[in-house]
């Protein structure tokens, strides 16, 4: 039935200028990329002719040998652009260059975020960075931004904008419009973070048009992770804090990495930091911390970052707020294209709050346990269907990837993932954090060998073989200047 609805939807990908900012003169060119427009349903449930564009790119392969099976690259968020940030970096980006060995890669725009149609209150993200910057209480806080999402909602009634066009299962739909656009029979799905959920979903939904998947740290339906994260940060940083103190040199140099952490933020909630008009609170802090955590390349970081917050160098906190405080660390993002996905699909939250407090009760700060639901409640009311959150069931060749320190996808939704997948082969990296698909050579040969032949046996035994991560013990303030190349 999904896909005969699916087959009834005919498009074409309509070639346009690609406009990339930063990028060398005949960059494009040199690259083999095409960008262009794809027009999709608004609803795909109705037939009223309806229709918006999405953006997407095609690289082509590099080797003299291009295969006929593309990979669709699906990215997190959601709310986040996908083909501006990473087009611009194809050169630096090993990801990319595995992936476009000897098949073309294709980028898209997911509805309602970069520069795909439809845009949702554009001036929301800058709106919230502006209430986090003001330093109020942890109510305060919380009212000013339900205010915001309860504008951004009448503004978007005003224009006849349905949010409930905006769901997974919808970017499911849209990606297999695309597919047929492009003239592609079948694909590889490579996606990281909220982009595993998605591709998840497609392989419930069109299994056939999918050769092999690879999900980098996946987020599946049936994760406990849907409701709150404040547990899987907490687990993060807990596990930086082990591997820290089980080195006996950075046990020396940065002693107990949780316990600072937590003085840290405590203090900077009690006595916001003054940066110039804006405030920095333990909240903002934190949310600033993250960024240089949920990255492999970065967690190295982290503690020599908490040590000197915790002995009181203000300069150093007032850089990584101002390089990772903001929501568009990962590239512009949609917080109403966020919100009208995340909000149906994760359910009540206010007893997991309050569970997840109990647990990291300086983490999860002061913020009201019932926030999320009403927010959801006002801006997107509603909650998906319970098939929608039962795993996945596929004999679909699939990899998975999980780091050890990852604070946004645990090493348990990696185990809950693949409990049905049959042909799922689990790689699990131990001192990286999240999307650890190419920290090293091990793990990026896992992922050529995997893509040449998904349904061999893959060889893992350079896993084991792994050296420990080595904590950084300078270095910081180079990676956080703003000029840095």
């Amino acid at each position: 039935m999904i896909l005969a609805a699916l087959a009834a939807t005919v498009a074409t990908f309509q070639s346009a200028p690609c406009r990339l900012e930063n990028v060398p003169a005949g960059y494009e060119k040199k690259h083999g990329i095409e960008c262009g427009w794809i027009s999709v349903p608004r609803d795909h449930g109705k037939t009223d002719g309806k229709s918006i564009r999405l953006w997407v790119a095609r690289v082509r392969g590099t080797g003299t040998a291009r295969l006929a099976d593309p990979v669709l690259y699906i990215n997190g968020g959601p709310g986040i652009a996908t083909v501006d940030s990473m087009l611009p970096h194809l050169e630096e980006s090993q990801s990319a260059a595995l992936l476009r060995e000897g098949r073309d890669l294709i980028l898209f725009d997911q509805r309602g975020s970069g520069r795909s149609e439809e845009r949702l209150c554009p001036d929301l993200a800058g709106r919230l960075n502006e209430i986090a910057s003001q330093g109020l209480a942890p109510a305060g806080q919380s009212e000013r931004e339900l205010a915001a999402f309860a504008d951004c909602k009448a503004s978007l009634e005003t224009e006849g904008i349905n949010l409930g066009a905006y769901s997974t299962r919808t970017t499911v739909r849209d990606m297999d419009v695309i597919r047929r656009a492009m003239g592609v029979e079948q694909w590889n799905l490579a996606a990281i973070s909220y982009g595993t959920l998605v591709a998840l979903d497609a392989m419930r939904v069109s299994p056939g048009s999918i050769r092999s998947v690879i999900l980098n740290s996946p987020y599946p339906p049936n994760s406990a992770s849907w409701a709150e994260q404040i547990t899987a940060v907490g687990a993060g940083f807990a596990a930086i804090d082990r591997e820290c103190a089980a080195q006996p040199s950075c046990r020396a140099r940065f002693g107990a990495l949780g316990m600072k952490l937590e003085e840290t933020l405590a203090r900077l909630e009690n006595t916001p930091l003054q940066d110039g008009d804006k405030r920095i609170t333990g909240r903002q802090f934190m949310k600033a911390l993250w960024p240089l955590a949920v990255r492999s390349a970065t967690v190295k970081y982290v503690p020599l970052a908490i040590d000197r917050a915790h002995s009181g160098d203000t300069e150093l906190v007032k850089k990584i707020v101002a390089a990772f405080g903001g929501g568009g660390s990962f590239g512009d993002y949609s917080p109403a294209q966020a919100h009208a996905i995340m909000c149906p699909e994760s359910g009540r939250t206010a007893e997991w709050f309050a569970r997840a407090r109990e647990r990291y009760p300086v983490i999860a700060g002061q913020d009201p346990d019932d926030r999320w639901d009403r927010l959801c409640a006002t801006f997107r009311p509603g909650f998906v269907e319970a098939s929608f959150l039962a795993p996945v069931e596929s004999d679909i060749p699939t990899l998975i990837y999980f780091g050890s320190f990852d604070p946004a996808t645990p090493e348990i939704d990696a185990y809950q993932t693949a409990r049905l997948l049959s042909r799922a082969t689990l790689i699990g990296v131990s001192g990286a954090s999240h999307g650890p698909m190419v920290v090293d050579a091990c793990t990026s040969d896992i992922a050529r060998s995997f893509l040449a032949t998904p349904r061999a046996n893959i060889d893992r035994t350079c896993i084991a073989r792994r050296s420990a991560i080595a904590f950084a013990t300078d270095g910081l303030d180079e990676l956080l200047s703003p000029n840095k190349e």
